[in-house]
């Protein structure tokens, strides 16, 4: 007997089967592939089960789906992704083009943004369109980081969308700003521009104050006077953040016409705007401004306000400020006087001692006090003029309150020829050790040390010992007046976690400290401070033989350890260490070369300065701005000669970023030469835009 199974026909089995094996066969074809692509990209982990973060962090190097299916939960976090450096760029592309979790997909622009990665640029375009407004707007600063020509149209294009929600258009407006482009500029004028009934309406609140800094970003892509006609609409506008953006702008400027408008906002309510409009009057120099200052002065019961006009109107008509600064100095509250006396001082101008003697005569103390420093600042240039002040301030160099001898004292080391190190060793120094007067003899010692003035030697050291004095303050006078004992002595202290004398022992090199280092370097379990303090000492000190140790560790280390690890390896004359760091600068995120450029600059050795530089010199043509821009910073720092004409070049640039990263450099080198070597830039410019950018940068430095 037959079962009814077997009655039904072979047939139907047959159909059932050959409507399923297309996508069925492909499936199960597929599945063994799938997993053993998964068991590739994370090799040793020896299953197929969901990979641990640690897993996916080393396969996106790899493999460039390794974020696709990553949940929220096991997603490495961006300062780890960003040890990879642009190694994880293609995997963070593919992570925003296709993980289905909104917080990846952000998570993953963040750090495409911190890369700076220009390769993704495509990528990022098109997530403009992501459903989710976070993301979008994480894109749209990735976006204005990296910028491109290309990425205009598609960014004005989601500023127009009347759903892009306001957090995301302020963001586009932002990322204009370093985008340099006709069609962006137009755009940015037309919302200037635009009238008040139009922005009423609009989401997110008011966008001039955003628009007009992304314009200002810009303006060497405009004529002078629309400059100058856009900045004096701003002045006149009801939004406090978009008149004080102006003043700024008016400020550098310099333009007379911007006179008028400026002068009306010395009554502003808002008393940053009525200071920076001050401030911009006396930059702009339009003698207009006279009458509407001194009519002002006298209403004037704010110290800020008083000091900015003053110093405008010491700049357009000194004749008329001494006679309006005559007046406050006579002015019966105190206040009022002392702020007279501090501007006196300020503007540096000797013409203002008679003024400055008579305050020295206050009844009011904080007035005297305040006329003593101002009188120390009134320069060396007129002979006569400063042995008068010298000889007004030795009253007082002996005098009982210690406040006043102080001021007295330093002032009259100030304008005299070569200082007076006697006198400040004698009023100050060779004190009785009282409680009230430690502070005094203190700061006179560290005064002294500075001059190498070995009458303070015992106290310096003593208080370098316990650490009441540090390296910087007395660094280079215990290294020229140590003794070995001495030295050994930091050097135990060192052992005990003392980490600030590792500079100096370098220096003093007392016995043991090359074993003591090397111990130190590979007891450390983790980088930290007492790794990096000991690497530090081996490569100052020139220790050779360590070179294998910080091979092995910077070939196993994170970032920062790796960098420092190859700057200690390029001091020591390993060279292909120097290759290695110079090639770091391509891998490195563009938010990181900052401080990349500010640690590897601090590299002493003259030899390996050199070599490096021959290596440097090729990048500054990398067509990654910020590349470009951090070996010439690097080249800045040793050859300054060398390496301004690279940051001139930037400074006219017709990139804003480009223009924008030049500056940021700038202002971190502090060195005097590459003052002068702007100075003279400036003196020989002839292009309008890069000169008024060059008075700036001075006028900061100045600051």
């Amino acid at each position: 007997m037959t079962s009814s199974r077997s009655q039904v026909p072979a047939t139907s089995h047959r159909r059932k089967w050959s409507r399923l094996s297309g996508p069925t066969v492909s499936f199960f074809a597929l599945l063994p592939c799938a997993v053993m692509l998964w068991q590739t990209a994370f090799e040793g982990v020896g299953h197929t089960q969901q990979p641990s973060t640690a897993e996916i962090l080393r396969a996106i190097p790899k493999w460039p789906s390794a974020l696709i299916n990553v949940r929220y939960s096991d997603m490495p976090g961006s300062p780890d992704i960003l040890e990879h450096g642009k190694r994880a760029t293609k995997a963070l592309e593919r992570c925003v083009s296709d993980n289905v979790d909104a917080n990846n997909r952000a998570l993953c622009a963040i750090s495409l943004h911190a890369l700076g990665d220009r390769g993704a640029l495509k990528t990022l375009q098109t997530a403009l369109e992501d459903w989710d407004p976070d993301v979008r707007f994480r894109v749209v600063r990735a976006l204005g980081a990296m910028p491109d020509k290309s990425s205009v149209k598609p960014l004005i294009k989601l500023y127009k969308r009347k759903d892009a929600g306001g957090r995301v258009r302020f963001a586009v407006l932002r990322a204009f700003a370093n985008i340099s482009d006709r069609g962006v500029v137009r755009l940015l004028r037309k919302e200037l521009l635009s009238k008040a009934d139009a922005r009423k309406g609009r989401r997110g609140g008011d966008v001039r104050p955003v628009v007009f800094r992304s314009l200002w970003a810009n303006r060497h892509m405009m004529a002078q006077g629309t400059l100058v006609r856009d900045v004096t609409v701003a002045l006149k506008s009801d939004n406090t953040a978009l008149v004080l953006a102006a003043t700024h702008a008016a400020a550098e400027l310099r333009a007379p016409s911007l006179a008028p408008p400026l002068i009306a906002l010395m009554t502003s309510p808002d008393v940053e705007v009525r200071n920076k409009a001050v401030y911009a009057l006396g930059k702009i120099g339009n003698k207009t401004a006279t009458r509407a200052l001194l009519k002002h002065m006298s209403l004037v019961r704010e110290a800020r306000m008083l000091n900015n006009i003053a110093f405008a109107l010491e700049r357009l008509d000194k004749k008329a400020f001494y006679t309006a600064i005559e007046r406050l100095a006579k002015h019966k509250q105190a206040i009022i006087r002392l702020n007279a006396a501090f501007v006196m001082g300020d503007v540096r101008d000797a013409a203002g001692l008679p003024l400055l003697e008579r305050a020295l005569e206050d009844s009011n103390q904080m007035v005297r006090s305040s006329a003593l420093v101002a009188v120390g600042k009134l320069g060396n240039t007129n002979a006569a003029q400063t042995a008068r002040a010298i000889k007004v301030l030795h009253r007082f160099d002996n005098h009982s309150d210690m406040g006043f001898r102080q001021n007295a004292v330093y002032a009259i080391d100030a304008l005299k020829p070569g200082g007076d190190r006697d006198l400040i060793y004698r009023r100050l120094f060779d004190l009785p050790t009282e409680h009230h007067h430690r502070s005094t003899v203190h700061r006179s010692a560290l005064f002294l040390a500075r001059s190498d003035d070995t009458r303070v030697k015992a106290y310096v050291l003593d208080c370098y010992m316990t650490q009441q004095c540090n390296t910087k303050q007395v660094g280079n006078f215990v290294a020229q007046h140590a003794d070995k004992v001495y030295a050994e002595k930091l050097l135990l202290r060192w052992t005990r976690g003392a980490t600030d004398y590792g500079p100096l022992l370098s220096t003093l090199k007392p016995r043991g400290t090359i074993a003591i280092a090397r111990a130190a370097y590979d007891d450390a379990p983790s980088w930290g401070r007492a790794s990096r303090t000991s690497l530090d000492v081996l490569r100052d000190i020139g220790d050779k033989g360590s070179l294998s140790a910080i091979g092995a560790r910077a070939a196993k280390a994170r970032l920062i350890e790796r960098s420092h690890s190859l700057i200690a390896a390029a001091q020591l004359g390993h060279d292909s260490s120097r290759r290695q760091l110079v090639a770091e600068l391509d891998i490195l995120p563009v938010e990181r070369l900052p401080w990349f450029v500010r640690v590897v600059s601090k590299l002493q050795d003259k030899g390996a300065r050199a070599e490096l530089d021959k290596l440097l010199a090729p990048k500054q043509a990398s067509k990654a701005v910020e590349v470009a821009l951090a070996a010439s910073a690097l080249r800045l720092s040793w050859f300054p000669d060398k390496a301004i004409f690279r940051f001139i070049e930037a400074l006219a640039s017709s990139s804003s970023l480009e223009r924008h990263l030049a500056e940021r450099y700038l202002k971190r080198n502090t060195q005097d030469r590459v003052t002068a070597l702007l100075r003279r830039a400036w003196a020989r410019e002839g292009r309008p835009s890069t000169r008024a950018r060059l008075r700036a940068i001075l006028d900061r430095r100045g600051n």
